[in-house]
């Protein structure tokens, strides 16, 4: 299976003043040739697809267009970073199918998504974690005052806090299936 891990892209960047809209459609267009090429499963987005939570109306527009040629080949699955808005990357998420899966919320944290092999058997899980805000997160987050060890607990309130918790939902899914 070839996964194809991405991230950083910071849509709608300008750099000294200088608008990068240019540069960022030639970097897509060789991520989507690429893509094909290469004969890719899965392209793993993880984040800061947007430099702002409030991207430019043009950069909105060229991942639109990214993400539409890319499930023509593959399927993709994306996160929100700490530049993104997860609200607005997410909307829409359910009504996503098969090719394009968004993760955006807590409540989906230990929720895998299954990439098929090439006889449509699960070949891969992919816990697809976003940016977690300890401020953003701290209550969707909480959980048992203890963990599996019997150990307390502390509130989320740093970010390997939020990671620790978000871990322990991926895990609560994953150990009955190994």
């Amino acid at each position: 299976m070839r996964i194809l891990h991405t991230s950083d892209w910071h849509l709608g960047r300008t750099l000294h003043g200088v608008d990068l809209q240019e540069h960022h459609a030639t970097f897509l267009d060789h991520l989507v040739e690429l893509v094909r090429a290469e004969k890719v499963d899965a392209v793993l987005v993880a984040g800061d697809v947007y430099d702002r939570a409030v991207p430019p109306v043009a950069s909105v527009e060229l991942l639109s267009d990214a993400l539409t040629r890319l499930t023509e080949t593959t399927r993709v699955v994306l996160t929100p970073g700490n530049h993104d808005s997860a609200t607005r990357l997410g909307f829409g998420a359910g009504l996503f199918r098969d090719r394009l899966v968004v993760r955006s919320a807590v409540a989906d944290l230990g929720r895998p998504v299954a990439l098929p092999d090439v006889d449509g058997a699960t070949g891969a899980l992919v816990y697809a974690l976003p940016y977690l805000d300890p401020d953003m997160t701290r209550e969707a987050l909480a959980g048992p005052e203890r963990d599996e060890h019997g150990r307390q607990v502390r509130p989320a309130r740093s970010h390997e806090a939020v990671t620790a918790a978000a871990l322990r939902r991926v895990r609560a899914d994953l150990d009955p299936r190994r």
